[in-house]
């Protein structure tokens, strides 16, 4: 062999072992280190909300005012037949139950 083969040899093994020094000298931390745990996965609980009755009913024209959007047509007698008649509304004589006595405007019920 010659010097000149003999430094393309050398060149050679250089290069390998700066291209494979890194694989050879790199070191897990630990065996398992790439092992990552599933986490548990928790049961989903249905909950159903428990609704209790009010003890007592708020009735009236101003409650009924308080929860529609458009209020102003309680008085509008042109009014879809969704915003209601007003027969919720008006108290009846108990000895003629044909005719209207009044108009309740606040009423609580209990």
């Amino acid at each position: 062999m010659n010097g000149r083969s003999h430094r393309n040899l050398i060149s050679l093994f250089c290069l390998l072992a700066a291209l494979l020094a890194p694989a050879l000298t790199a070191q897990q931390a630990a065996p398992d280190a790439g092992f990552v745990a599933p986490r548990p996965t928790r049961p989903k609980v249905e909950t159903t909300p428990v609704e209790k009755p009010a003890p007592f009913d708020i009735t009236g024209i101003v409650a009924q005012a308080f929860n529609m959007r458009r209020p102003l047509q309680m008085i509008n007698p042109l009014a879809p037949a969704r915003y209601g008649d007003g027969s919720e509304s008006v108290s009846w004589d108990p000895d003629k139950p044909e005719k209207p006595k009044g108009i309740i405007l606040f009423g609580i019920q209990w």
